[in-house]
């Protein structure tokens, strides 16, 4: 943007130089994005047979950003104890959490804890990926 003063008034005078050059640095970053745990945990047969993971993102929400998440067998297979849904997060500008909600499957037999591994990849937008983009969820046998 330039800038140029003029017409001064009160006697005042013009020096040199009169005009200037303004530059505005876009320093707002998408933000840095990661789970808000590295573990979670759900009890197998509760009500609702969902697990809900927040993923939290910090240090900038000036723009809209976006992240995939995959879920994968641990000990605990999909289809048999959850179900695996893989998807993409859609942070709003200044949005600074989401959800995602893993299917958990009851079933009658006394067995151990299982586990669910969880990752995010592919932020877009000027997002990164913080120091917990990996977690694990446990479904805890009831």
């Amino acid at each position: 943007m330039n800038l140029t003063l003029s017409n001064p008034t009160g006697g005042a005078t013009l020096g040199t130089p009169d005009t200037a050059v303004l530059t505005i640095i876009d320093n707002d970053t998408g933000g840095v994005l990661q789970f808000s745990s590295a573990t979670y945990s759900v009890n197998e047969g509760v009500l609702s047979g969902k697990a809900v993971i927040k993923v939290t993102r910090s240090g900038g929400s000036a723009s809209g950003v976006s992240v995939d998440y995959t879920i994968t067998d641990g000990t605990a297979v999909s289809g048999t104890d959850y179900n695996a849904t893989n998807g993409t997060l859609i942070f709003a500008a200044g949005q600074t959490s989401k959800t995602f909600t893993i299917d958990i499957i009851n079933d009658p037999v006394d067995e151990p804890n299982k586990t669910v591994n969880l990752a995010l990849l592919n932020p877009q937008g000027g997002a990164i990926l913080g120091l917990r983009d990996t977690a694990v969820l446990t479904i805890v046998n009831k």
